[in-house]
Parts: C-alpha cells; sequence; structure tokens
C-alpha cells in the first residue's frame, strides 16, 4: 500500500535525521590527541628529581625505574600524587596502569584517581581529601559494612564540596555506579583502568586485570557535570592493614568528534610541545574535515530537498481534488 503524501513526508524527514544521527556517533569520527601535560610513564622524574607536570607528596616515593608508590605495605600510611595544571579537556581518556600488592592476606585500604578542583593534600578519603568537588574514583579493597558486595570494589563519587564519604559503609549512599572486581589485587596481568568521559553525555569505567589486553566494563553513567577547573590526581592509605599501591603509569587523551572546527581539537593544558603537536595534527586533518563537513551538507540538502518535493506533490495533489 502507497504511503499518503504526508506519511511520505514525514518518513523522508525522519530517515534522514537517522542518517544524521548515526554519522554524528560514528565512532570513527573520534579523534584523540595526547596530552602530555597530564601523563606520566618512567623514569618519573627530570635531572632535578622533580616533576614537570606532577606534584607529590605525604608518604609518597618513587622509584625512577619502576613505579610511583603512594603507600608503602606499612600501617597507617597516606600519599598523593597530583597534575600540577588543570585538566582543560572538554572530553578525555584517562589509561592508568597500577598495581596493588603486599604481604598478607588481610589488606587494606585502597586508592582513588581524582579530577577534583582540590589538589595536593592528605585526607581521610584514601590518602586525599574529604568533602571535595569533583568526580572520585575508588578502587577499595577493604570491606567495611557492606554486605551482599564483593571487593575488592570499583565505584565513583561526584562530591560539591558539602558531601562527606560515607567510609563506615564504604561509600554506598555516596555511589553513582560501581563494580566488583576480584582478582584485581596482586594479579598476574598487569591491572589498568580507562576512564572515557564527555561532556554533558556520559562517564565510563572499564578494567583491565583478567588478561592482557582483555578489558571488561565496570559501569557507564549518564552526563556529568565537572568543575572548570579540575585537577587530575591519585591517592592512597592504609590503616592497621596495608598494601603497596603502585602508579606505573598514565596516558591521557584529549578525545574530539572531527567536524571540521579547528577549536575542537585545542584541549587539555597548552604546552609547547602540545601545541606543535595540534597544530600539526589539524594540517593533516584538515582536508578530511573540509571533505566530511561538505558530506553532511549534502545529506542535510538531500533530507530537505526530498521533503521539499513530497510536500510540493501533496499540495498539487490536494488542488486537483477542487
Amino acid at each position: 500500500m502507497w504511503l499518503s503524501r504526508p506519511a511520505l513526508l514525514l518518513w523522508l524527514l525522519a530517515a534522514g535525521l537517522c542518517v544524521y544521527a548515526a554519522i554524528e556517533a560514528d565512532p570513527s569520527n573520534i579523534r584523540t590527541i595526547p596530552l602530555r601535560s597530564h601523563s606520566l610513564s618512567a623514569p618519573y622524574l627530570d635531572s632535578d628529581m622533580q616533576s614537570r607536570f606532577f606534584d607529590f607528596g605525604g608518604d609518597t616515593i618513587i622509584r625512577a625505574d619502576q613505579y610511583v608508590r603512594l603507600t608503602s605495605d606499612r600501617p597507617s600510611q597516606e600519599g598523593w600524587l597530583f597534575s600540577r595544571l588543570p585538566l582543560t579537556a572538554t572530553n578525555w581518556e584517562i589509561e592508568v596502569e597500577f598495581k596493588i600488592h603486599g604481604q598478607d592476606n588481610l589488606h587494606g585500604d585502597g586508592m582513588a584517581i581524582w579530577l577534583t578542583k582540590q589538589r595536593g593534600q592528605t585526607g581521610p578519603v584514601f590518602g586525599s581529601v574529604d568533602r571535595f568537588e569533583g568526580l572520585g574514583i575508588f578502587i577499595d579493597t577493604y570491606k567495611n559494612q557492606r554486605p551482599g558486595v564483593v571487593f575488592p570494589y570499583v565505584m565513583a563519587m561526584l562530591g560539591n564540596s558539602s558531601i562527606t564519604y560515607d567510609k563506615d559503609h564504604d561509600g554506598k549512599d555516596n555511589e553513582i555506579a560501581g563494580c566488583s572486581a576480584r582478582g584485581i589485587r596482586s594479579s598476574s596481568t598487569p591491572t589498568k583502568i580507562r576512564l572515557t568521559y564527555f561532556a554533558e553525555k556520559s562517564l565510563s569505567v572499564s578494567l583491565q586485570y583478567k588478561a592482557e589486553n582483555e578489558w571488561t566494563e565496570c559501569f557507564e553513567t549518564g552526563p556529568l557535570t565537572l568543575p572548570s577547573v579540575s585537577y587530575l590526581g591519585f591517592s592512597a592509605e592504609t590503616g592497621e592493614l596495608s598494601d603497596n599501591h603502585d602508579i606505573i603509569s598514565v596516558e591521557t587523551k584529549n578525545k574530539y568528534i572531527n567536524k571540521g572546527y579547528s577549536e575542537q581539537a585545542a584541549g587539555g593544558t597548552n604546552t609547547k610541545d602540545a601545541g606543535r603537536g595540534g597544530r600539526q595534527f589539524r594540517r593533516e586533518r584538515e582536508g578530511g574535515s573540509w571533505k566530511w563537513f561538505f558530506f553532511k551538507v549534502f545529506v542535510f540538502g538531500g533530507v530537505v530537498g526530498g521533503g521539499y518535493v513530497g510536500w510540493t506533490m501533496w499540495r498539487a495533489s490536494q488542488r486537483g481534488r477542487f
């Protein structure tokens, strides 16, 4: 059965919009730029025994050929590592290789990854401050009072500078999303966590600890709003029980949709090296960006043109009835 003219018009418009939406959501459209200002790898320190882009404090120690150790396997330790510059990229991906290990079967307490307005302070929440503003991702290895949950446990909390972390119940009332990660401590596989954030859209967290290059999705949230000024940080703590909490490497990337607008290639903190890389990347992508722009214009024009033809035909048929 043939569609009526109005139905045909609506169908053409809907089909065109679906095609356009599919193009916008195409993962192959997403480009990345490494952010040196928020990445870290051995030897971690420069010739002056300082890190160019990170500060560290508390009980943190650095072995230049192996790790940044936030806490050693000793009781009552707190250590932190924070970026000196804020992460200003709108969309980003952070991949961290870490290792949690120790001598005893009883161990604690865990470590955290931060994107917060505060930076470089010790405190009671996995070695950093409470009542923070921003995002905390907690890798909790010691179970207090949370029945029915398997530990170690990975969870996200969004703070607004007034919310207190519920340590007695392992953050049950603070949790946005989370997952159990049994086997992440003392794994023979390099353990990694990957955070992917698209502003006002989603935050996803994946883990590698079962086998190399085998990623397990932990969770994905809905839209989250982070502070406009957020520092990337890591911290850990031990109590009566203890563990080594090591950062092996950090790789941060700016993610953006290639729409032909050069300003979308700008993200993170502007350093001389990052600036040169960004300009080179934009030159390499300039031709493809314009092709993509004209392709979308062509698709949109086809939708509008098809709709106009359908509307004209329907209008002519209506006039023929009288």
